[in-house]
C-alpha cells in the first residue's frame, strides 16, 4: 500500500514539476526536458546526501519515499506505460505524407546504419578493456555488442521540438523522429538478441530472429490499426469514445506485441500511429480532431515530464562509478559521435539521392542531434537488474554509469547547443520571398492597428484616453526589407502559400461536413505533392488530380462479368460520387483562394503581373472543375440528382449546428439545451453518413450510367 502511495504522489508532483518549469523557466535558454532532466538529478542528489527527509522540524519522509519510488521504478514498467504514450504520439502526429518521402532514409539510418553503430560502438568498448585503459571484463563481445545496441538508441525529443521552434525544415525533423521511432525498435531487438545470449535465453540465429521480431511488430500494428480504423468509422462525433478506443489500442497493441507474440511493441506502436493519424485520420470524427490531438499532446508532455525527472534521479541515485570510470565515459561520449559521423558517411551517398534527399547541413545537423535518453536508460535498468551468475556487479555498474553518462552529456551539451548550430549553418533561414511576404504581413497588421485605433477614437467612451499609451502596445513596425532584387522567386513562393491555403480549405471543409473522408485524402494529398516538386509550374497543371477524378478503367471491363458486375457497378458509382465530391470541393478551394489574392492585391503583397497570372491560374483550375460537373449533370441527370441531394443535405445539417452555436452564443439556449440539440442532430448527421455508402439508382439508370461514362472522360480531355 505504500508503495501505491508513493507512486501516485510522485505523479502529482512530476506533473507538478512539469507545469511549474513550463511556466516559470520560460525564459530559461534550455530545451523544456533538459530542464526537467536537471530537476531530476538534482532531486537524486539531495536524495543521495539525505536532505530530503526534514525540512527544519517537519517531516517530509513521504517526499523522500516517492522518489525513491521513482528512482528504483521497474525498467519494464518503464517501457509498458510510457512507451505506448511517447511512440504513438510522436508517430500519431507525424505528417504521413512527409514520412513516406522520408521513410527510406530513416530505415537506412535505422536498420544497417544501428547494426554499423553497434558493432563500431562494440569495438570501442572492447577495446578500452583489451588496451587495460578501463572497462575490466569487458572483452566480451556479447557484452560489447548489448552495449552497443543500446546506446544506438536515439532520442530526439528536445531536437526535434528545438527545429520546430527555430523554423527549420520540417522534412529534416521527421527524417531525426522518424529515424528514433525505427531505431528504437531495432535497438531494442538487437539488446534482446545480445541480451538473450548472455542470460542463455537466445533462440535460433539472431538475424532471423530480428526480422521475425520486426516484421511481426509492423503486422500486428498493422492488423489492430486496420480494425481500429473500422471502429471508428462507426463512432460519430462522439469524444469520450473516440478517444478511448484510440488510446486503449495504443496499450493493447504494445501488450499484445510484446506478451503475447513476442515481437516489436516499438514497431506496432509506429505502424499504430502512422495508420491512425494518416490514412485513418479522416476515420476520426471533424468535430472530434482537435481534440484528439490536444489530448496527446497534453499525454505526451505529461509523460515526457515523468520520464526525464525519472531519468534525472536514476542517473543520480543509482549509478555508481569510480574516478577511472570517467575515463571510459569521455572515450564513450568522443566514440558514439565518432560512430555516428562513421555511419552517416557511409550511407550519406545514397541517401542524398533518396526520398527529399540529405544536404551536407543537414547531416550535420542528424549527426549531431542524435541525443541518448529513455529507452536507452530502460535497457541500462534491465541489465542492471540481472542476475550477478550472469554479469558482475562491477560490470552492471559501469554499463550504468556509462549510459546514464551519455544521456546526461547528449542532453546538457548536444540538446542545448543544437540551436546554435542550426544558427551557424543557417537551417532557420527563411527565403526572401518568404521574408517579403511576412514584412508585408506585420506592415498590415501594424497598418489595421492604426486605423482601428483612429475609429475608436470617434467613440464618446474614449474622449479621455491616454492614446500615447494606447500606441505603446502597438505591434512593432515590421524592418524594412529590399523588394527590388531580381533573385528573389516571389512568384513561386506567392503560389506556396496559395497552395496551403487551397490544402487548408479542404480540411475545413471536411471539418464542416461538405467533403468525404476520400476525397479530402485525394486532393490533399495532391497539394503535397505540388509543394514537395517546388511549385515550380503553373497552379492549374493538376495532371494527377485530374486523372484522380476519373473512373479506373478496368470497373467498365468488369462490370461486364458475370458474378462480380454487380461489385463492379456499385465500385463505378462510388467512384464517381467521390469524382463529383472532389470537383466540387475543388471549386470551393479555387474561390477561396481567389479571395486570399485579392486581399494580396489590396495590401500590395507581391507583384501585380504575378498575382493577375496566379489569378488566371485559379480561375483555369475552376473551369476544369466546373466543366466535369457541367459534364456529370448531363451525362448523368439520375446520378447528378441523387449527389446533388446529399450536398443539399449536408449543407442543411451544417447549417443547422452554425444555427445552434449561434443561438448559444448569443445566450438564447443554454448548454444543455444546446447539447441535446447537438446529439438530435448528431444522430441524424450519423445516419445520413451511412445512408451516403451506397446511392439508390435503379439497376437500369446504373446500366446507363457505366455506358456513358467513357464519353465524359474523352469530352473532359
Amino acid at each position: 500500500m505504500e508503495e501505491s502511495y508513493s507512486a501516485l504522489l510522485f505523479i502529482i508532483m512530476a506533473v507538478f514539476i512539469g507545469a511549474a518549469a513550463r511556466h516559470f523557466l520560460k525564459s530559461v535558454k534550455l530545451p523544456f526536458t533538459v530542464v526537467l532532466f536537471l530537476i531530476g538529478i538534482i532531486l537524486g542528489v539531495l536524495m543521495r546526501f539525505g536532505l530530503l527527509n526534514l525540512w527544519g522540524s517537519i517531516d517530509v519522509s513521504f517526499v523522500a519515499h516517492s522518489l525513491n519510488w521513482a528512482a528504483g521504478i521497474d525498467p519494464h514498467l518503464l517501457l509498458f506505460v510510457f512507451l505506448p504514450i511517447l511512440i504513438f504520439e510522436a508517430s500519431f502526429n507525424m505528417d504521413l505524407h512527409t514520412f513516406k518521402r522520408s521513410a527510406i532514409n530513416a530505415t537506412i539510418l535505422s536498420v544497417p546504419g544501428v547494426v554499423v553503430a553497434l558493432l563500431l560502438t562494440g569495438i570501442i568498448v572492447y577495446a578500452v578493456d583489451y588496451f587495460n585503459i578501463g572497462l575490466e571484463g569487458w572483452a566480451n563481445w556479447s557484452i560489447a555488442f548489448m552495449f552497443g545496441s543500446v546506446i544506438s538508441a536515439t532520442d530526439p525529443v528536445a531536437v526535434v521540438s528545438l527545429l520546430k521552434e527555430v523554423g527549420a525544415s520540417k522534412k529534416l525533423s521527421t527524417l531525426i523522429e522518424g529515424e528514433s521511432l525505427l531505431n528504437d525498435g531495432t535497438a531494442i531487438v538487437f539488446f534482446m538478441v545480445f541480451f538473450g545470449a548472455i542470460t542463455g535465453e537466445a533462440s535460433g540465429n539472431g538475424f532471423i530472429e530480428f526480422f521475425r521480431v520486426s516484421f511481426g511488430g509492423i503486422a500486428v500494428g498493422a492488423l489492430i490499426g486496420y480494425l481500429m480504423i473500422k471502429w471508428l468509422k462507426d463512432v460519430f462525433n462522439d469524444a469520450m469514445v473516440e478517444i478511448s478506443i484510440v488510446v486503449a489500442a495504443a496499450y493493447i497493441t504494445f501488450y499484445i506485441a510484446e506478451h503475447f507474440f513476442h515481437v516489436s511493441g516499438v514497431m506496432a506502436l509506429m505502424t499504430l500511429g502512422l495508420l491512425i493519424g494518416g490514412i485513418g485520420k479522416t476515420s476520426i470524427s471533424p468535430h472530434v480532431q482537435h481534440f484528439m490531438h490536444e489530448f496527446w499532446d497534453l499525454a505526451g508532455f505529461i509523460a515526457n515530464s515523468m520520464i526525464f525527472i525519472i531519468a534525472g534521479l536514476v542517473i543520480a541515485m543509482r549509478t555508481h562509478f569510480t574516478a577511472a570510470d570517467f575515463i571510459s565515459l569521455g572515450i564513450v561520449y568522443i566514440g558514439i559521435h565518432v560512430v555516428r559521423a562513421i555511419m552517416i558517411a557511409i550511407h550519406f551517398p545514397f541517401m542524398r539521392n533518396t526520398g527529399y534527399g540529405l544536404r551536407k547541413k543537414e547531416a550535420i545537423v542528424l549527426w549531431y542531434g542524435g541525443l541518448r535518453g529513455a529507452i536507452a536508460l530502460a535497457l541500462a535498468l534491465i541489465v542492471s537488474g540481472v542476475d550477478n551468475k550472469y554479469l558482475p556487479q562491477s560490470i552492471k555498474d559501469q554499463f550504468m554509469f556509462l549510459i546514464a553518462g551519455s544521456v546526461t552529456l547528449t542532453l546538457l551539451i548536444n540538446a542545448t547547443t543544437t540551436k546554435k548550430l542550426i544558427d551557424i549553418l543557417g537551417l532557420a533561414k527563411i527565403s526572401p520571398a518568404k521574408a517579403i511576404m511576412n514584412f508585408h504581413a506585420k506592415q498590415y497588421i501594424r497598418h489595421a492597428t492604426e486605423v482601428q485605433i483612429e475609429r475608436i477614437k470617434g467613440e464618446r467612451d474614449f474622449k479621455k484616453t491616454d492614446w500615447d499609451k494606447v500606441k505603446e502596445f502597438l505591434p512593432e513596425e515590421a524592418k524594412h526589407i529590399d523588394t527590388n532584387s531580381k533573385n528573389i522567386n516571389m512568384l513561386s513562393e506567392t503560389r506556396r502559400k496559395l497552395l496551403e491555403k487551397e490544402k487548408s480549405s479542404y480540411w475545413h471543409q471536411f471539418k464542416d461536413g461538405l467533403l468525404g473522408r476520400e476525397s479530402v485524402r485525394i486532393l490533399s494529398d495532391s497539394i503535397s505533392e505540388l509543394l514537395d516538386e517546388g511549385i515550380i509550374t503553373s497552379l492549374a497543371h493538376r495532371k494527377d488530380l485530374e486523372e484522380s477524378w476519373s473512373t479506373p478503367e478496368f470497373l467498365n471491363t468488369l462490370r461486364r462479368w458475370p458474378i462480380i458486375n454487380r461489385w463492379a457497378e456499385t465500385q463505378l458509382m462510388s467512384r464517381l460520387v467521390i469524382s463529383h465530391d472532389c470537383a466540387n470541393g475543388f471549386i470551393e478551394a479555387q474561390e477561396e483562394t481567389l479571395k486570399l489574392v485579392g486581399s494580396m492585391v489590396r495590401n500590395k503583397e507581391g507583384d501585380n503581373t504575378n498575382l493577375s497570372g496566379i489569378e488566371e491560374e485559379i480561375n483555369e483550375n475552376k473551369i476544369h472543375g466546373q466543366t466535369f460537373i457541367r459534364n456529370l449533370r448531363k451525362n448523368y441527370p439520375e446520378i447528378y440528382a441523387a449527389i446533388s441531394t446529399q450536398q443539399a443535405i449536408r449543407k442543411v445539417l451544417n447549417y443547422e449546428r452554425q444555427s445552434i452555436e449561434r443561438l448559444q452564443k448569443n445566450g438564447r439556449i443554454d448548454e444543455a439545451e444546446a447539447e441535446r440539440m447537438n446529439k438530435n442532430l448528431d444522430r441524424r448527421l450519423k445516419h445520413f453518413v451511412d445512408s451516403t455508402r451506397s446511392i439508390n439508382i435503379t439497376s437500369t439508370k446504373k446500366e446507363h450510367a457505366a455506358q456513358e461514362l467513357h464519353e465524359i472522360k474523352n469530352e473532359k480531355k
